[in-house]
């Protein structure tokens, strides 16, 4: 009788389409959870905003962020969403999320409005781990700086687009640790990097230099770059936003990751937009960014 022998990169894609099977075979939705009324200022009356823009938050060019200011007329601390743009890891930039920012600013809400730049090369050949750093350097700043721009140290909103999406999960479900994270909002957000089936072909050279990895070698660092891997019991409240015709990340991206919230019962929304492609529209983020701070139901 012959050996039969499986290789550890065949034993972990074996392993990522069984969790793959398993979920899938899950139905249902979770509520997405609520947050007690009398713990957020988002509907404090403000007068403006004053913009604050390109500061630094760590010493690399990229290394900053815009800062939209509420002037609350009571002075209690402003709420925070930190929103994080796409552009396939390797391009892109804060401004991508001009049309955002403007809506939510057009609200009138008591709410700062963070839009992050962060790094979109590397020369250590792991990028996710540069991009990882950012994010958390971006919200420790906030937190050590809250006196100074009166906005809250805890409770914050994290919102992502594509790549930006995968971002603000990844933050929020691995780097997360004293949970100032409360809420993450992700718009076609890749969440499951190891199936090399399910990224688009367009989307692989990326996502291998994003991980520093070949698809040919072992998962370990797609799985460890996979919101679906991170997410756990403890994962922060999501809501994920997809839209049924996006032909670069496709919905089982956010099925995938819904089924596994669900399973562990992790409040979060999953929402499909009929007739929506890939880019979807600033205008549902925003409503689904408020609805979040106000326990609407995500929409």
């Amino acid at each position: 009788m012959g050996t039969f022998y499986i290789s550890r990169k065949g034993i972990r894609m074996a392993v990522c389409l069984a969790l793959s099977v398993v979920f899938f075979g899950l139905s249902g939705c979770q509520d997405l959870g609520l947050i007690d009324p009398d713990s957020t200022s988002i509907n404090d009356p403000i007068i403006d905003y004053v913009e604050i823009n390109d500061v630094p938050y760590g010493k690399g060019p990229l290394q900053k962020l815009d800062i939209a200011l509420p002037l609350s007329l009571e002075k209690n601390p402003a709420e925070v969403v930190i929103l994080i743009h796409g552009g396939g890891w390797t391009t892109g930039d804060k401004f991508y999320l001009g049309s955002t920012v403007n809506l939510l600013k057009k609200a009138k809400k008591n709410l700062a409005i963070v839009n992050v730049n962060y790094r979109i090369a590397s020369d250590t050949g792991n990028l996710i781990s540069l991009q990882r750093e950012d994010i958390s350097s971006a919200v420790a700043y906030l937190v050590e700086n809250a006196g100074k721009y009166n906005i809250k140290d805890k409770d914050y909103m994290i919102a992502g687009i594509s790549a930006g999406g995968h971002l603000a999960l990844t933050h929020a479900y691995g780097d997360n640790k004293n949970q100032i994270i409360k809420t993450v909002v992700a718009a076609s957000a890749p969440t499951e990097l190891c199936i090399r089936e399910m990224v688009d072909a367009s989307l692989q050279p990326n996502v291998q230099y994003l991980v520093g990895a070949k698809y040919e070698g072992p998962l370990d660092a797609f799985i460890e770059a996979s919101p679906f891997y991170l997410a756990s019991f403890r994962s922060p409240r999501t809501i994920l936003l997809y839209g049924e015709d996006d032909k670069l990340v496709s919905v089982q991206h956010g099925a995938l990751l819904h089924k596994k919230l669900k399973a562990l019962r992790v409040p979060h929304s999953y929402i499909l937009y009929p007739g929506e492609a890939h880019n979807v529209s600033a205008e549902k983020i925003t409503r689904n960014v408020f609805a979040a701070f106000q326990n609407q139901p995500a929409n």
